[in-house]
């Protein structure tokens, strides 16, 4: 019996905490991404890495362009754009990542 109290608190514990660490686009996300004729099943949103996922959430919901629809949608389209570039290189590197230490993926700014 305390075995499976034990298990239950457990359980209980993960399925509260879990959902706090969680990585990638909320809903409203792929609703904004929608908006800028950007599908969330079509490249680049497909193959992002939770890293990227994050950043991009991040710079959906900036809060400096909250009131800048146009600078709001530069910036996503920006980082789209460079996601697009990483996802580029890693096919054209077959086995590398991008972002690993030793490479050097395309740069915006270089360009």
């Amino acid at each position: 019996m305390q075995h499976a109290i034990r298990i239950g608190a457990v359980a209980g514990l993960l399925a509260v905490s879990v959902p706090a660490f969680a990585v990638g686009l909320s809903e409203s996300d792929f609703a904004y991404l929608a908006t800028q004729n950007v599908e969330r099943n079509a490249p680049p949103i497909h193959d992002l890495s939770p890293r990227e996922q994050a950043r991009l959430h991040s710079v959906i919901n900036d809060p400096r362009t909250a009131n800048d629809p146009v600078a709001q949608a530069n910036y996503v389209n920006q980082a789209l754009a460079e996601f697009l570039d990483h996802q580029l290189w890693e096919q054209s590197h077959p086995g590398q990542l991008w972002d690993a230490p030793t490479n050097s993926p395309p740069s915006r700014t270089s360009r």
